[in-house]
């Protein structure tokens, strides 16, 4: 029976305290609270995966799952400026998955993926500014998502989110990276629908 594979970067955000890293785990009722396809499969991508390794994990998934009716693929963007010491700072897009992100020069991978969809499927992006206008070199915008649409071969859908936190006490810490005080701002955006290609 067709369903939801939500597939999402199992570190995210990547924030690590003293008792380990901060995960952020997107559950199935959470999906079932919002009326997508049962049954649910959801699909860490963990830190260290290379591409290759994580499109064959999503590949497996489907197989295991028979068909896909939705695809959701959840990650989360970079910032323009991380060492912005204060005031507000944009995210921008960027899929940020395992040890490599999806970008438009590596959506090719998702082709395994093409024959595993039910009739009538599609796919969504649950990431900040997916579908920006900017293209950013394809690591973000309306290139990535129609590349991701080119490669599925089924519809995917996009927000044009703008998403943006304010950030104060910046610090560089000897480790590496920096430390501040982080606020999201809600976001704004609309829903824009990407159909593939033919070839």
């Amino acid at each position: 029976m067709a369903g939801t594979l939500l597939v999402y970067d199992d570190s995210f955000p990547r924030a690590r305290v003293a008792a380990g890293p901060i995960r952020n785990t997107p559950s199935a009722d959470e999906l079932r609270a919002n009326s997508y396809p049962e049954p649910f499969r959801l699909l860490p991508i963990w830190e260290a995966s290379s591409p290759d390794t994580y499109f064959g994990a999503m590949a497996d998934a489907a197989d295991a799952m028979g068909r896909v009716e939705r695809l959701i693929i959840f990650g989360h963007g970079r910032v323009v400026n991380a060492a912005q010491g204060a005031g507000t700072v944009r995210v921008t897009t960027g899929i940020v998955v395992g040890a490599q992100d999806i970008s438009a020069s590596n959506a090719s991978g998702l082709s395994v993926l093409r024959d595993k969809f039910a009739r009538n499927a599609q796919a969504e992006l649950w990431v900040c500014d997916a579908a920006a206008a900017g293209e950013s070199g394809g690591q973000s915008g309306r290139l990535l998502c129609q590349a991701i649409a080119d490669a599925l071969g089924v519809t995917v859908i996009a927000a044009t989110i703008t998403q943006e936190y304010t950030t104060a006490n910046q610090a560089e810490i000897p480790s590496g990276g920096w430390q501040s005080t982080a606020q999201f701002l809600p976001w704004e955006g609309t829903t824009v629908r990407f159909s593939p290609r033919r070839r």
